[in-house]
């Protein structure tokens, strides 16, 4: 039996709105921690706070085999929750306690928590992404910036901040078609968030999919989701009941979009989960716009809902990330989580991902 650290940031539910509405709620976390119990080793739940908490802890506490890890940053200093620094910071103390840890490393995450670093290594390595103009506060350029976007790009433009998830500063008035709204919406976001970078990038109206992959050697596609609103995505949409249709394994769509993401997924260097938000242009053809490196778990997230249309339950979906998880770091996953491993391959075996090679070809 192993000791799994499993690291969270959870608030009561009437604090998750602004820059704590990537946390989890109490519930949620309740949930998750019950799940992991499943497979048979010791859970050793942490509510992460601070770096100097997670000292304590380490010091006093068992010395864990491994460290489940969905802390985005730490609730003391919020800015870590949505700048792009608190994902690699936790991983990184770890490391330096020895401490393997689920998902990807530290310098995926740098990358996945800093949508114009997911863009430059993305487009680097000829996967589609949109236009788009880094706009920093720190500058005093920042207007200057704006108006090249406008330029190069032109309207409709979309503005979102550059660090942080489940659309954090995203809303109706992320969308400009005119310079006026574009510099309101971007101040707007300066006055909520500090002097947090702003991505503004070209609009695409067509539909928009999110694709899961978890796993390692070999990685499994889960079904994308495509929604059928082409609404913006904002907080509150997300909290609506979701219009989607899951693309399974051998349509046309599934193999193309398991073919971008098998290859970010691949390139990045990731690991155990990923989630990628795709929207199409008005051609149909899809870019992607933002890569979690650890996406959310809850009983409602786009994974779980995913997961669910091809038979797998929430315990199942994060006991196999688990699973693969102490696989790739040479730990013993013990027999009860063989059984459960076990039982969740089935299930994902038409959705293994055999490389892009093989559908490129499908894709054409």
């Amino acid at each position: 039996m192993l000791y799994i650290l499993f690291l969270f940031n959870a608030v009561e539910a009437s604090e998750r709105r602004g820059v704590f509405s990537d946390c989890l709620s109490w519930d949620v976390a309740c949930q998750i921690y019950r799940a992991l119990q499943e497979s048979g080793h010791t859970i050793l739940p942490l509510n992460l706070h601070s770096l100097h908490q997670l000292e304590e802890y380490l010091a006093e506490a068992p010395i864990p085999h491994l460290a489940f890890v969905l802390a985005e940053g730490f609730l003391d200093e919020p800015h870590t929750l949505y700048d792009g620094t608190g994902a690699a910071a936790v991983r990184n103390l770890l490391q330096h306690y020895g401490i393997p840890t689920s998902h990807s490393p530290a310098a995926v995450m740098e990358i996945c928590r800093h949508k114009n670093l997911t863009y430059e290594f993305l487009a680097r390595h000829n996967l589609p992404v949109p236009r788009y103009t880094l706009v920093e506060f720190s500058q005093d350029n920042w207007e200057e910036k704006l108006k090249e976007a406008v330029e190069r790009i032109g309207f409709p433009l979309f503005v979102k901040p550059n660090g942080g998830g489940n659309s954090l500063g995203i809303d109706e008035y992320s969308l400009s078609f005119h310079y006026g709204d574009l510099k309101r919406k971007v101040i707007s976001l300066k006055e909520a968030l500090g002097e947090v970078p702003i991505l503004v990038e070209e609009y695409l109206p067509g539909q928009e999919v999110t694709v899961g992959v978890i796993g390692q050697n070999p990685c499994y596609i889960l079904p994308p989701l495509a929604f059928l609103k082409k609404a913006i995505r904002t907080t509150s949409v997300k909290k609506e009941n979701p219009q989607y249709f899951p693309v399974l394994a051998g349509e046309g769509l599934y193999k193309c979009l398991a073919n971008l993401a098998g290859r970010a997924f691949s390139l990045l260097g990731a690991r155990d989960a990923l989630r990628l938000d795709l929207r199409a242009d008005n051609l149909g053809n899809f870019y992607v716009i933002d890569v979690n490196g650890t996406p959310s778990l809850n009983p409602t997230s786009s994974l779980a809902a995913m997961a669910a249309s091809i038979g797998l339950s929430l315990t199942q979906l994060i006991n196999f990330i688990l699973y693969q998880s102490l696989l790739r770091n040479g730990l013993p996953p013990g027999p009860h989580l063989e059984r459960l491993a076990d039982e969740v391959s089935r299930n994902l075996y038409p959705y293994r991902w055999e490389g892009e090679v093989a559908l490129v070809k499908a894709c054409s």
